[in-house]
């Protein structure tokens, strides 16, 4: 029996009363999204439309990171257990 590849299939998804819409697993992992990214959907002339993760922005980059390590004005800096004492 020969395996379909995630290109070769049809995905259905709902809109909900509130116009909202669930993307289908193989969807995000074939976008590489997860919750809160962003996602564009382009429209062409010939009503095609085609959804693509969206680039983060640097200010996108810099907040999840000031949010995993900490802001630049955090006085104590957490270096994790990687690094060994210096005593």
């Amino acid at each position: 029996m020969q395996q379909l590849s995630v290109f070769d299939q049809k995905v259905i998804s709902k809109i909900t009363s509130k116009n909202q819409v669930t993307l289908p697993q193989a969807i995000r992992e074939i976008l590489a999204v997860k919750a809160n990214d962003n996602i564009e959907w382009n429209i062409s002339s010939d009503g095609k439309i085609t959804i693509t993760a969206a680039k983060r922005s640097f200010w996108q980059v810099i907040d999840e990171q000031q949010a995993k390590y900490g802001s630049i004005d955090t006085t104590k800096i957490d270096w994790g257990s990687e690094l060994e004492s210096e005593d």
